[in-house]
């Protein structure tokens, strides 16, 4: 029976050709698919191409932006301003358990969750790859594993610090794959579900070989060591580690050979030289981050910067010309008003997860809480100068969050920057919300567990305040 249900977990996201980008044929089960190295392989392609589509999609990538302010809409064709309609409940910071705008995102994580615990239970006993082979196999499984359950905490647990013991609610952080109707598990509180990640990222580390286990494609559209690292610096800055967000980051930007963007490059290939993980095109050729956010003369994104994020750049910020500005009619207004949009998905950058800047940012904000303020203000005047900036004499954890803003826009990180430092949230130009400005602490700073996971599953605890 284990083996029957499985294969109807699996079927949809790893035993269909047309998952992989290929031209569909008939499911195959999951003791065919996972039996040998090629068929492992494919499967761990379909994580990372199933992991592109739910990450990038509308709602989960322009959420960090969009909450925080450094988003606005852009005129329909008609000219009016709307909210549209796959971000209307989070933008208003009231989501609808029943009719969720993540509700995808949860599902599909969950799903992309089972389908590598499942990667990891065959891994061990594939005939025909070597030991170092099954070693990276699980190694790119586990880091994203751990990667996934993040970025589900990141959406639906408050803060680490939201009780002073990390005992409220974090999310369910499944090791192993689901039995339908036997063993749907319960959410564990912060605390453990920070200890699970540092777990498979600590594994994942002792795993990991020089070469990716699929052997085609960039080093980059991988998990590679210093994507674990970032991951892991991450987790630590969300737990308030600063020590080791300060140790990984630090390693990262001495030891992984991967260099800062330099100025002279900073507006024509923007990320492209410091990339440390992206995904490629997807199965419509394309980068799904473009097709939200790329101005072209057939698409006008929905998406702007606000004013309250433009006018943050100083006239000499080279930074401020990786926006395309439109003039475009709008209902209400006699003139045409201006609009910017990013040009940061435009060139050479592909779906874009992390780049090293923000290890330069992890470290700064680890050094300042821990007394080293002459590394956080190196570090944040590093990326200053390379903008074209002159060196800050003073720095404040405010300092640090405002130079990053400027330097994340469009990379869905402001918001949980906010969040994670008990900020309010302050929306003023373009904000069309029926709640602009919510103040922390608040329980709408997390989203609802769908409704369908919580009737599925009586162990699942909704979220306070839904």
């Amino acid at each position: 029976m284990k083996k029957i249900i499985l294969s109807i977990l699996l079927i949809s996201a790893v035993s269909c050709r047309d998952f992989l980008v290929n031209e569909p044929v008939e499911s195959i089960s999951i003791n065919t698919q996972l039996s040998t190295k090629k068929g492992m392989l494919e499967a761990l392609n379909a994580v990372y191409y199933r992991l592109s589509t739910t990450y990038f999609s509308e709602a989960v990538f322009s959420y960090g932006d969009l909450l925080s302010g450094n988003l606005k809409f852009s005129p329909k064709s008609t000219g009016a301003v709307g909210i549209p309609t796959n971000v209307d409940d989070i933008y208003n910071f009231d989501d609808i358990s029943t009719s969720s705008n993540l509700a995808n995102f949860y599902s599909e994580s969950y799903q992309i969750i089972n389908n590598i615990n499942l990667i990891l239970d065959y891994a061990g006993n594939l005939p025909d790859a070597t030991p170092e082979e099954i070693s990276e196999i699980k190694a790119e499984t586990l880091a994203l594993r751990a990667f996934v359950h993040f970025q589900l905490y990141k959406y639906y647990g408050q803060n680490y610090t939201y009780t002073s013991d990390a005992s409220h609610l974090g999310i369910a952080y499944n090791t192993a794959p689901l039995k339908v109707g036997v063993d749907y598990p319960g959410r564990k509180t912060v605390a453990e579900t920070f200890t699970l990640l540092e777990n498979d990222i600590s594994e994942a580390l002792s795993l990991i070989q020089q070469q990716h286990a699929i052997p085609t494609g960039l080093d980059k559209n991988y998990i590679r060591p210093a994507a674990i690292k970032t991951i892991a610096a991450e987790i630590a800055l969300w737990k308030n580690d600063w020590q080791k967000a300060y140790e990984y980051s630090n390693d990262v930007i001495s030891n992984s050979g991967i260099s800062l963007t330099p100025k002279s490059e900073l507006v024509s290939n923007w990320a492209f030289s410091e990339s440390i993980w992206e995904l490629p095109k997807d199965y419509n050729n394309d980068f799904p981050a473009s097709r939200l956010y790329s101005l072209t003369n057939t698409s006008t994104p929905l998406y702007v910067a606000s004013d309250d994020l433009y006018n943050l750049y100083a006239s000499n910020d080279l930074r401020k010309n990786l926006f395309d500005a439109k003039n475009i009619k709008t209902t209400g207004i006699t003139t045409a008003p201006t609009y910017y949009f990013t040009k940061k998905y435009k060139g050479n950058v592909n779906s874009l997860i992390y780049r090293l800047s923000l290890l330069y940012f992890i470290r700064a904000e680890a050094a300042f809480k821990t007394g080293n303020t002459n590394q956080a203000l190196l570090d944040i005047n590093t990326i200053r100068n390379r903008a074209g900036l002159s060196s800050l004499t003073s720095v404040s954890t405010d300092l640090i969050l405002e130079e990053k803003r400027r330097e994340f826009p469009f990379e869905n990180e402001y918001f949980f920057d906010l969040m994670r430092n008990h900020k309010n949230i302050v929306r003023i130009n373009g904000c069309i919300s029926s709640n602009c400005s919510p103040s922390y602490p608040n329980v709408k700073f997390v989203a609802p567990v769908p409704q369908n996971a919580v009737n599925l599953n009586s162990n699942i605890k909704q979220n306070p305040g839904y």
